[in-house]
């Protein structure tokens, strides 16, 4: 099967299961592995992106299906088709015994070397055909076999259209997976992060983790239900609704053809159930669907029998629970959108903590004051509790029922910044109308400055913001609806202190940071917000020390508003060259609020990325940048267009994706100039700069350095890893005297030279500017520390950058062989990274230099004798099993040489090997 083209995204730990057990085939245990799960949760797929990854391995792959169950032989006649040659087929005869076609099919796949045979929806294979592949199994029992099933248990699915149960695996099976041969492997949902990557897969890259979260609970990461709904759902209308999702068509068809065998009585029970939940008690079921007596014992004894739904242990027949989400979510949609409102309005008679959830559900539209009064107590319970999603979601309920007057415009007002807050600014746009129309106060003005930060328009917003400001300063009366006058104070200050981090006015992120974290807020989260925005502000500033004193404690999980300084911690670890600690605490921001803990700080992602991409994970860095951007876009939040589209630039310029670095870069000062701020602007330059060191053009390098520097004063170096740029690129361009000048003036302005990032990056500057004036050993010099400052941050990307410089150093000193070795460690080291930009300098360099590092005996140099000898063997194209022989050795012997010139060499396997082993000189 080709996968080559089709996503795939986590199973890290599936796949290691799988390689254990091929890892024993090989080793001469062959394994038989059983490979469940409910449909839909990506059995197949797993199996295919798995056996796609063993190139030297033969693969038979059969598939039974529902309809040919009874057609003897049918699945044997696909293996032996895809067989070189078969006895096995001409032992095929209506009344042949499998024992015996089984023996010959056990020869038939012994002549094939390592191979993996699968069996894909097992539980459907003709009888005769499964018996002889499990009697093949049992006679491969030392030949390097893998046997993979992968099949439904006994009952769990349906035949279409006679609701046929699927009979399963036989027992010989059961018997064999329970061997000491046997593995059983149960394939489950993908977890909220997963499916993010899943989302950006599928082109849907704005999936938030908390969007991502609520998309877990409603479908338990089931990725044939997440990969169904993406293209027909917003974003923010997972937030928005309780109820079930709509099911994959293959799969409610299934449902469909159960339900069809039962009787009127039992396919209303189930609706109704379906309406009240995934477990449910069968009186409030009778209940909704008005059955009782012997009518609702007939029917819940007919849903048990065509297994839409199980009893609960232990309950004495009281509660009953669906088969799994898929069939709930089949049977609440098959129903009518004007039949499913009846049931919820039953259902919410029963009172309970759902009531509220099924009268809004059977809310027929229009006006209704008592529930948006009901709804709106809801939110505030929410809300208080930190639940901030569900609470924003309740109050534009609770808005959308509220009439028009005065009532509806403190609504707006509470419900727009709800919506802000919990992510969903493109939900909070579509009341800009009613928020500019609402009576003048301090309230209204700052949720009008608030919607205009967001939207870009930040000399507007300060306006609004200020004003709100001086009004709640001099102690006016605020509107009805408004929190605290110390709440609403915090607030406005934070935000004008986030005007001023986004225009880097230092003396503003300050000012009214300081004067935010000293209102008297006394909610949680508004208090964990004012001290984010002076931490920001200090390290900006270069305080670091005095930024990370604000958030002690502040991160607790649980506690309101923790990850907005969790988030803080790690930006500020990111910033002062803290790379472990800046990607524990940013990855663990993101994975608490795919578990559904409050995130207000949308860039996590994106600041994310950018610690990836300093430590080398170019690829994880192009995943995260790609879903920091598809979430600001969903959400509309422009301010950060520009700041993002250039993190996304970096990685993308360091694998040479030209076409995507430039097309991200040209959006960043697109959005820069839109907006406006100089931080924008700056991170747009930055994106400039950074496909102009992939590409080693100190000419454009230096055009970005004069736009760096207009934006950006630098008070704290290490917020990027650009360092002197400047100074940088008149000494490639040889003006090494005013790359002198340019150095001195960027030393003169740091308020923190102690940043090892930048003094890395002066020490290579000093390289650059020595090695201009012919002072080679100074250059070397300056090198050498450069090398060990990258090495001691964790920064392998500057790391292969030191190392190129290195070996032109070393070449003007006319030492040749020091040079192609710099050389070939910066190539070797890029290649690992995946930083194809640089792979290309260092050929380049290589033919500039007249110094031959990429064939195989320069390449190979540091293996060795025996090393080099399995590296030539692989390059002309040897299996294992044949370099043992011609060398004398056992294959674990191979293997383990094999282990070893991939870590030498920094390949990822035998392809990279043998693609290195076979490359013409490139000197």
């Amino acid at each position: 099967m080709d996968t080559a083209r089709r996503s795939f995204v986590g199973r890290g730990p599936e796949q290691a299961v799988l390689a254990d057990a091929w890892a024993a085939t090989l080793a001469g245990n062959p394994r038989v592995v059983s490979v469940t799960g409910v449909p839909g949760a990506g059995k197949s797929r797993l199996v295919e992106h798995f056996v796609g990854g063993l190139p030297d391995a033969t693969s038979i792959w059969v598939s039974a299906d529902e309809n040919e169950v009874d057609l003897q032989w049918e699945v044997l006649r696909q293996a032996v088709s895809r067989l070189p040659s078969s006895a096995a087929g001409e032992s095929i005869d209506p009344q042949a015994n499998p024992v015996f076609v089984g023996e010959s099919l056990a020869g038939d796949l012994q002549r094939l070397g390592p191979a993996v045979l699968i069996v894909d929806d097992a539980h459907w294979a003709d009888r005769a055909s499964i018996e002889a592949i499990r009697y093949a199994a049992r006679r491969t029992h030392a030949a390097p076999l893998l046997v993979v099933v992968i099949h439904h248990p006994a009952g769990a699915v349906r035949r279409i259209p006679d609701g046929r149960p699927n009979p399963g695996l036989p027992d010989g099976w059961r018997r064999m997976v329970e061997s000491d041969r046997g593995v059983e492997l149960e394939v489950t949902g993908l977890a909220p992060d997963e499916l993010m990557q899943l989302a950006a897969h599928a082109g849907r890259s704005g999936l938030s983790p908390a969007a991502a979260a609520r998309l877990w609970r409603l479908t338990d990461g089931n990725p044939l239900h997440v990969r169904h709904l993406l293209p027909q759902l917003s974003m923010r209308t997972l937030a928005a609704d309780s109820n079930p999702l709509p099911a994959p068509h293959s799969i409610s068809a299934t449902i469909a053809s159960q339900l069809a065998t039962c009787r009127a009585p039992a396919r209303e029970l189930v609706s109704a159930a379906a309406v009240l939940g995934e477990r449910f008690r069968l009186s409030d079921a009778g209940s909704v669907a008005e059955l009782s007596g012997a009518t609702l014992s007939s029917a819940i004894a007919e849903a048990l029998e065509v297994g839409l739904v199980a009893e609960v242990p232990n309950s004495g027949g009281r509660e009953f629970l669906f088969a799994d989400r898929l069939t709930r979510s089949s049977l609440y949609h098959d129903r009518a959108l004007a039949h499913r409102q009846e049931l919820h309005r039953r259902a919410a008679t029963l009172g309970g903590p759902a009531s509220l959830d099924h009268r809004l559900a059977a809310a027929a539209g229009g006006p209704d004051e008592t529930l948006a009064d009901d709804t709106e107590r809801a939110a505030r319970e929410r809300w208080r509790r930190g639940d901030l999603t569900v609470a924003a979601a309740l109050y534009r309920h609770a808005l959308e029922l509220t009439p028009r007057g005065p009532v509806r415009s403190g609504r707006v007002l509470t419900t727009v910044e709800a919506l802000i807050v919990a992510g969903d600014a493109a939900g909070a746009q579509d009341y800009e109308i009613d928020v500019q129309g609402a009576p003048a106060g301090p309230w209204r003005d700052y949720v009008a400055g608030y919607q205009l930060l967001l939207a870009g328009r930040i000399p507007e917003a300060t306006v609004e913001l200020e004003k709100s400001l001086a009004a709640v300063r001099a102690g006016a009366p605020l509107e009805p609806g408004a929190p605290a006058s110390g709440d609403l104070h915090a607030r406005v200050a934070a935000q004008l202190a986030i005007i001023g981090i986004l225009t880097l006015d230092y003396r503003e992120m300050i000012r009214y940071g300081e004067e935010a974290v000293g209102a008297p807020a006394t909610e949680p989260w508004v208090a964990a917000y004012t001290h984010f925005s002076l931490a920001i502000g200090l390290t900006l500033s270069g305080r670091s020390e005095e930024a990370i004193e604000t958030l002690a404690d502040a991160d607790a999980p649980g506690a309101a508003g923790a990850l907005d300084a969790l988030c803080a911690r790690g930006m500020i670890a990111l910033w002062t060259d803290r790379l472990v600690d800046a990607d524990r605490d940013l990855r663990q921001s993101v994975a608490r609020a795919t578990a559904g803990e409050a995130l207000r700080i949308g860039q996590a992602l994106g600041f994310l990325a950018e610690v990836e991409y300093r430590r080398g994970e170019l690829a994880d860095s192009v995943l995260h940048s790609e879903l920091a951007l598809g979430d600001a876009e969903e959400n509309v939040r422009i301010w950060e267009f520009a700041i993002l589209h250039a993190l996304a630039c970096y990685p993308r310029a360091a694998r040479a994706e030209w076409g995507a670095a430039e097309a991200h870069v040209r959006s960043a000062a697109h959005w820069a100039g839109l907006v406006g701020a100089g931080s924008g602007l700056a991170y747009a330059a930055g994106g400039l700069a950074a496909i102009a060191q992939a590409k080693d053009d100190p000419v454009a390098l230096l055009a970005a350095a004069t736009d760096i520097e207009k934006h950006y004063d630098s008070q704290e170096p290490g917020t990027h890893l650009f360092g002197p740029l400047r100074a940088d690129a008149l000494a490639q361009l040889g003006r090494a005297d005013e790359a002198d000048e340019a150095l001195d003036v960027y030393l003169s302005h740091l308020a923190r030279p102690d940043r090892r990032s930048a003094l890395l990056s002066v020490a290579r500057v000093r390289a650059r500017i020595a090695l201009a004036r012919g002072r080679a050993e100074e250059a070397l010099a300056e090198c050498t520390d450069a090398l060990a400052l990258a090495t001691e941050v964790g920064l392998p990307l500057e790391v292969a950058r030191v190392n190129l410089l290195t070996a032109r150093c070393l070449a003007a000193l006319d030492r040749p062989a020091p040079a192609v070795a710099a050389l070939r460690t910066a190539l070797l080291q890029a290649r690992t990274l995946g930083a194809t930009a640089y792979v290309d300098q260092a050929t380049r360099a290589a033919q500039e230099l007249g110094l031959s590092i990429e064939t195989p005996e320069a390449v190979f140099a540091g293996l060795t004798a025996t090393e080099r000898g399995i590296a030539r063997l692989i390059g002309a194209n040897r299996t294992n099993k044949q370099i043992a022989a011609e060398l004398s050795l056992s294959v674990k012997t191979v293997e383990g040489h094999l282990t070893a010139v991939y870590r030498k060499l920094g390949v990822d396997g035998r392809i990279e090997l043998r693609d290195l082993a076979t490359r013409p000189a490139a000197g």
